[in-house]
């Protein structure tokens, strides 16, 4: 498998590595400060369901901002847009330190308060700045081998997030206090100003390079959205990131809360589904670049809601709870990570030249409004009914999932790739738990041998 992604990052062109390099130290960056130590550290400070809701829709609903800023990215280039949004976004970040004064002087709300405007001002630059990176990345990456690429951004970044999640947790069992959270914060606000460094050295992303519809009819966003072909997948695609949102919304509050795990026992679960897509996200990447992303989303959405489903099982107190919870937690990373990948492919593959910026800007506001939503109504519905919430919320979680997955039969194939109806073998909905076992089947691996 290393011997695979080494031959396969050797076939990437320079700038393409050099993208590589500084997306793994920004996915560093962002585990310290918004990864799922966040809600634990909310939850250190006693910060409310609803607000911890509110607090992780802050890093998604700030996206909204994309709509804004294609200008920006046209007039300045991705290059000088990053550069400039990620200083300031981790220049602001050193604002978390402030949170045990606050606590001193007006209580543990006071905290509350300080974690939410770190979060809420991280999330809002980093808003304005990350709508140059998909047009950067369209602009350096051949598009033959973007599959390619984004497989192994995702095995990397997993790779990255496993050591992580591992370290977090001998961090976060040191103790009790909030100084474990401010050491994961410095190291992540460190590397993020590297990043910034490493922004300089990556071709490309010069301004008046991105070329934009040439419409006077209506805006680049509503032009990009009256391609009808993009847009029937765009609507679907999100409706499946949905479903995913409202399952993550909730899986680390009930790990804590009503199973009663401890945040180390908890990082090491998500390490273990680190692994777990680090180890097989480029047989999906191999899989949706032979027969098109449509088949794939189709496959891991259907597993995913079924695994939401299991979530009714871990029951607190449950004799086979600590047994069931492992398969559950590490099945439902790689699916999740692997339809990220996927659908971010099929986008990419559906995106025209000569609107990048507007195509992948609306991606954006898509996945922002998709991942930003379930988290408010999440945080809400556990916060009044306890159990009887967090069961809705894998409830919905499974629905969104199946009827996005049953919706997508009808989309058309990518340029080059087989129909649906050709694919029998791959995807039988008369059939599920034979299509269930087909999604196993390709996640270890086999799926090339036919």
């Amino acid at each position: 498998m290393l011997r695979a992604y080494l031959t396969a990052v050797r076939e990437l062109p320079g700038p393409p590595r050099l993208f590589l390099i500084f997306t793994a130290v920004n996915v560093f960056s962002w585990q310290c400060i918004a990864g799922p130590a966040l809600v634990l550290f909310a939850r250190a400070l006693n910060m409310p369901p609803a607000w911890v809701g509110l607090l992780l829709s802050f890093l998604s609903i700030s996206m909204l901002l994309v709509v804004f800023t294609v200008p920006l990215v046209e007039r300045l280039g991705p290059r000088k847009l990053l550069l400039w949004t990620w200083l300031a976004r981790n220049v602001l970040s050193l604002s978390v330190f402030l949170v045990p004064w606050a606590v001193s002087r007006w209580g543990e709300a006071g905290g509350w308060q300080v974690l939410l405007f770190v979060t809420l001002a991280f999330s809002l630059i980093r808003a304005v700045g990350v709508g140059a990176w998909y047009p950067w990345q369209h602009e350096i990456v051949p598009r033959p081998l973007l599959g390619s690429y984004l497989s192994i951004e995702a095995a990397m970044s997993q790779v990255i997030i496993i050591a992580l999640s591992l370290a977090m947790a001998l961090i976060l069992g040191l103790g009790q206090g909030l100084g474990r959270f401010f050491l994961l914060y410095a190291a992540g606000i460190g590397a993020g100003l590297w990043s910034v460094q490493l922004i300089r050295k990556i071709p490309g992303g010069e301004s008046g390079v991105v070329e934009v519809i040439a419409s006077g009819r209506r805006p680049a966003l509503r032009e990009a959205l009256a391609d009808r072909e993009y847009r029937r997948f765009f609507i679907l695609a999100m409706l499946g990131t949905g479903s995913v949102m409202w399952l993550n919304a909730a899986s680390v509050m009930y790990l804590r809360d009503m199973l009663f795990y401890s945040e180390t026992r908890i990082m090491l679960l998500f390490a273990a589904g680190g692994i777990g897509v680090a180890c097989t996200v480029h047989f999906w990447g191999r899989a949706a670049d032979r027969f098109g992303s449509v088949p794939a989303m189709i496959q891991l959405l259907g597993a995913h809601a079924l695994l939401a489903f299991c979530w009714w099982g871990l029951l607190p107190g449950g004799r086979m709870t600590g047994l069931l919870a492992v398969p559950v937690i590490v099945f439902i990373t790689i699916f999740n990570g692997a339809f990220t990948m996927v659908s971010a492919s099929g986008m990419l593959c559906r995106v025209r030249d000569e609107g990048r910026v507007a195509y992948t800007s609306l991606w954006i506001l898509g996945v922002s409004t998709a991942n930003g939503v379930p988290p408010i109504l999440a945080g809400l519905l556990i916060d009044y009914w306890g159990m009887a919430g967090f069961r809705l919320c894998f409830l919905i979680a499974g629905c969104a999932g199946l009827a996005a997955s049953g919706f997508m039969f009808a989309l058309p194939p990518e340029e080059g790739k087989p129909p649906l109806h050709e694919l029998r073998h791959l995807i039988q909905p008369s059939q599920p738990l034979r299509s269930l076992a087909r999604v196993f089947w390709i996640t270890f691996g086999f799926g090339e041998k036919k």
